[in-house]
């Protein structure tokens, strides 16, 4: 198969017809859409105009996650730029105050005489807290993307997935919605700020986009393509700090970078700490600063390494005593940290291949977890489904948490393999499909070829290629000699992280003929590219 013929069976496979491939191919920041089409946008932009100009304290209220927190950050970057100082950012701790708005945080605003609340990948829900904020005289602009039955009584709820939404795309995530905001902002009013510097915030919409798992297809695509430009030039001091830290060239930095390094020490400030060190380490000016707070947030991500890893365990212990599994697993124990569950649903998805719900119980024994989705079932429509088995529950497709009531724990299970069981058809996506290539033609032609298709991710994967080859070697490399190394013949180098040559379905070793499942990808590993595969799976030849 050569390669233009690959390409175009990559580009079907993913739903991109003829008409639509120079738009696939090559995205173009001229083609998003005008944020004037979302729900509230205009009430929304005006109120701010009027807050600054009226000198009003501007309240943000972001969630704490590595979507809320770019987001954040994408609105310290404007009103900076703007040299608007009366404003504050507030995030809840994760683990004491839990997700959204809360009536704690409307007091704090009114303390602070603030006149308007502008949230942050939330608010959707918080019907009670937003009708507290009005009763105190202040007004909430919401910006979001979660779902809800009911909205609150808002100034402005700016979400697409609201029914009153005529905008074009739905899979917008919080930050890109605050990016969003800005560009409406400044088509009317441009506070001193020069034209197209908003770009430069691209670099927190793109980590967002990539750390909120959602579809990479559409505005999504565009916004992230041009992100990752930004994070490869970033002069912000946050970033620096990190790529220092991780040992990454900057120039190189791709999708994947993000997902497994950036985006997990973003997150382990809320799930081990304060969620303000995420956002001050990226909202910093100060190298100095910057540097301390990497520093720090290395040392928690490395601590919540060893939790979540020795929760994993105890989970699957449980799991593997049991004789069979439902359609959904539920698991959970009291002792357990809400914090860190999401990370353990993810795990367990990936183990078990289904939709995982992970529960522990927070500060105010309230029992709460995580859930992740399995093969693009939708979630919010699977909790829904089961809405009066749940104290409360938020989220989206492909992730959300919950809480529920120790009564109900033990049946949750069952309401909710039977709910999936009764889901629509067509909910779950088919899996890629491998597609056969001979080893010769792993090639750097080859690897252009397939990043015309990158930023690869969620509703845009990483093609998958079967390889019959014989092996040459084998060995395990790393710190710890904890990741596995395989030679093929003709001197093709695969490799897997966390795996041992007893790690697949036959033990490898030298003379072996096998076929691999693999992804084409470059290391750029103290700065010398590196043409390898990435194995998915192998299975004997």
């Amino acid at each position: 198969m050569k390669f233009p013929e690959i390409l175009e069976r990559l580009l079907r496979d993913r739903g991109v017809d003829k008409k639509s491939e120079e738009f696939f191919l090559n995205p173009d920041y001229g083609n998003l859409h005008s944020p004037m089409l979302l729900p509230d946008m205009a009430k929304a932009r005006d109120r701010v105009v009027k807050a600054m100009k009226a000198g009003e304290h501007i309240f943000v209220f972001s969630d704490y996650d590595a979507d809320g927190i770019p987001g954040a950050v994408v609105l310290s970057d404007f009103f900076k730029r703007a040299k608007y100082e009366n404003v504050s950012f507030y995030i809840p701790h994760r683990h004491d105050e839990g997700f959204g708005l809360s009536t704690e945080a409307v007091d704090i605003a009114h303390k602070k005489d603030a006149k308007l609340i502008i949230t942050i990948d939330c608010g959707t829900a918080d019907i009670k807290e937003v009708a507290h904020a009005s009763k105190l005289g202040i007004d909430t602009i919401i910006t979001d993307h979660h779902e809800s039955n009911e909205l609150p009584k808002a100034h402005a709820i700016v979400n697409p997935k609201i029914k009153a939404s005529k905008y074009p795309f739905k899979e917008l995530c919080g930050a890109a919605l605050a990016y969003k905001l800005v560009q409406a902002i400044l088509e009317k009013e441009r506070f001193g700020i020069k034209e197209g510097m908003e770009k430069w915030s691209l670099d927190m919409v793109a980590i967002a986009t990539l750390s909120d798992m959602v579809p990479l297809v559409g505005e999504n695509r565009i916004l992230t393509r041009f992100g990752l430009e930004v994070l490869r030039k970033s002069p912000r001091p946050g970033l620096q700090a990190l790529y220092q830290k991780l040992n990454m060239d900057q120039r190189f930095v791709n999708e994947d970078d993000i997902a497994f390094m950036i985006t997990p020490r973003i997150n382990a400030a809320s799930r081990m700490g304060k969620p303000e060190d995420a956002f001050n380490l990226l909202a910093t000016v100060d190298m100095r600063e910057a540097l301390t707070l990497a520093l720090h947030l290395e040392k928690i991500n490395n601590e919540r390494k060893g939790i979540v890893a020795a929760l994993v365990k105890d989970a699957k212990k449980h799991l593997e005593a049991r004789e069979d599994l439902p359609s959904v697993i539920v698991i959970g124990n009291p002792e357990w940290r809400p914090s860190l569950l999401g990370l353990v649903a993810n795990s367990l998805v990936e183990e078990y291949q289904r939709p995982a719900f992970v529960w522990g119980r927070d500060g105010d024994g309230v029992l709460k977890g995580s859930c992740r989705s399995y093969n693009s079932y939708d979630l919010f429509a699977l909790m829904n489904a089961v809405s009066e088995h749940l104290i409360e529950f938020g989220g989206h497709a492909g992730a959300g948490g919950f809480s529920v009531t120790l009564e109900n724990i033990s049946t949750l299970e069952g309401k909710l393999s039977l709910a999936l069981s009764s889901l629509s058809e067509g909910v779950g996506l088919k899996k890629e499909e491998s597609i056969e290539i001979d080893i010769k033609d792993i090639c750097e032609d080859l690897y252009r070829t397939l990043s015309m298709l990158a930023p690869f991710g969620t509703g845009n994967p990483k093609p998958i290629f079967r390889i019959s080859s014989e092996v040459k070697d084998v060995r395990q490399f790393g710190k710890a000699q904890d990741h596995l190394e395989v030679m093929l013949n003709p001197n093709i180098k695969a490799i897997s992280f966390f795996s041992t040559p007893e790690s697949y379905k036959v033990p490898l070793k030298s003379g072996l003929r096998i076929n691999l499942d693999a992804h084409l990808e470059k290391s750029y590993f103290r700065g010398r590219p590196d043409l390898r595969l990435r194995i998915v799976d192998i299975i004997p030849a």
